[in-house]
């Protein structure tokens, strides 16, 4: 056991709901992000000191809906938040549409 859950989290700023719920039936996990310009350099220490079997690489895939693209991209190009906002809610309240199809069918 690492004894993380001991610990208290406002005197470390931890403020995250896995140490704040005391009805939590598992243990947390905890993950360390690494800048990718020196990524594989720990990656291999850890392969190197615990062995190719105990190191994995995981990936994680997810998708935006298109109202949310259309927010995202908003925001990158600073575009003000109503004209977002307008632009996103063009865009029909269904399930799976694409971009496409929101715009050769418009809402009423």
């Amino acid at each position: 056991m690492l004894g993380i859950t001991n610990l208290d989290p406002i005197r470390f700023k931890l403020l995250f709901e896995r140490f704040l719920n005391p009805e939590r039936v598992t243990p947390p996990d905890f993950d360390i992000d690494f800048c990718m310009r020196r990524r594989g350099e720990v990656i291999d220490y850890v392969r190197k000191k615990y062995g190719d079997q105990c190191v994995a690489n995981i990936v994680t895939y997810g998708t935006l809906g298109a109202k949310m693209v259309i927010r995202d991209i908003s925001r990158v190009h600073n575009l003000a938040y109503a004209d977002a906002d307008r632009l996103a809610k063009m865009i029909p309240d269904e399930l799976n549409i694409t971009l496409e199809d929101s715009i050769n069918n418009p809402p009423n």
